[in-house]
């Protein structure tokens, strides 16, 4: 049975104050997370609202492009189908508690899952995503990455999903269509104040 990182809920959400899209103090929101975690099943923490599963969720950019991912229907979770998506990335398991850093540590993992990234030229916390509007989003909270590269991403899983590099307009012209996470990423990152 699959572990996943949680840390207690009343606790991280005393830290961010009601903000959904934070981006001041990252470092010391990533120590609390490093240093208040636990690990439950995650059949139970998906239904336990005392806790937040934390999610490393990367943004790959190159040049001024963004990777928009479209989940293909049927092949992955209800709330992801047919939508599209800037994020990749998953739950942290136990397997990463003795990396430096757990939380990037899972997001490498998770990346090296779905797409074949040959050339990753920066990796930094930008955000994080304290969404709380119901579903699946209550019972988790997103550390928010921007991922550099200079060279071509595949997709791995092509029976899931699909990708391809888009310029900002692009991504303005789809928003609607993307998914509530990928959509406060794209008005806090990459054109705040303009949708």
């Amino acid at each position: 049975m699959e572990q996943v990182l949680v840390v207690n809920r009343q606790a991280l959400e005393a830290k961010l104050g009601g903000q959904v899209w934070v981006t001041d103090h990252l470092d010391d929101l990533r120590q609390f997370i490093l240093d208040h975690h636990t690990f439950l099943p995650r059949q139970q923490a998906e239904y336990d609202a005392t806790v937040r599963q934390i999610i490393p969720y990367g943004i790959l950019r190159r040049g001024g492009e963004y990777f928009l991912l479209r989940r293909l229907k049927g092949q992955t979770e209800a709330r992801l189908h047919d939508k599209l998506s800037l994020g990749l990335g998953g739950h942290i398991n136990p397997t990463e508690e003795s990396a430096a850093d757990p939380i990037e540590a899972g997001l490498r993992r998770e990346l090296a899952e779905e797409v074949i990234l040959p050339h990753l030229t920066a990796l930094t916390c930008v955000g994080l995503i304290n969404e709380t509007t119901g579903g699946v989003s209550d019972y988790h909270t997103a550390l928010v990455y921007l991922l550099e590269t200079d060279g071509e991403v595949t997709v791995r899983e092509t029976g899931k999903m699909s990708g391809s590099w888009v310029a900002p307009e692009d991504l303005r012209e789809a928003y609607p269509a993307l998914e509530t996470w990928s959509q406060i990423v794209a008005q806090g990152l990459i054109f705040p104040g303009i949708v």
